[in-house]
């Protein structure tokens, strides 16, 4: 799994790049499949591998995530639920790492936590925005 295109992990050192791909279990979803739910428990954090996906948040607002991109991430952090629903568009490959992974991963690489913490604030300025 190579996660140097990952947004996310810019800058990352290989040999951290090759824990986190340890860490993940590829997982493929056809195209047309429901990824998550809005409101169901969060399993895994996702980064998509290749293909595109669709989110829908509880707005109707949606947005495509394509590889590189990340999602599930909120749902780990506050174990409410997941916050949009996430539909394959095309065929997709996704890196998931168990929720039980995740935080000791944050833990281990705070600079991917800090862009984590961008990244959600960007997409709360966007939510407020309409």
């Amino acid at each position: 799994m190579d996660l140097r295109s990952v947004k996310l992990f810019a800058g990352m050192r290989d040999r951290d790049l090759e824990q986190i791909a340890k860490q993940m279990r590829e997982v493929r979803h056809a195209r047309g499949a429901e990824v998550t739910v809005r409101g169901e428990d969060g399993l895994g954090f996702m980064v998509i591998l290749d293909g595109e996906a669709e989110v829908t948040v509880p707005d109707g607002h949606k947005r495509v995530l394509r590889a590189g991109d990340h999602f599930g991430e909120m749902a780990l952090l506050d174990q409410a639920g997941r916050s949009a629903s996430v539909t394959a568009t095309t065929d997709l490959v996704v890196g998931a790492i168990p929720s039980w992974h995740f935080k000791p991963f944050l833990i281990e690489h705070p600079e991917v936590a800090y862009r984590m913490l961008q990244i959600l604030s960007h997409r709360l300025r966007e939510a407020e925005a309409h």
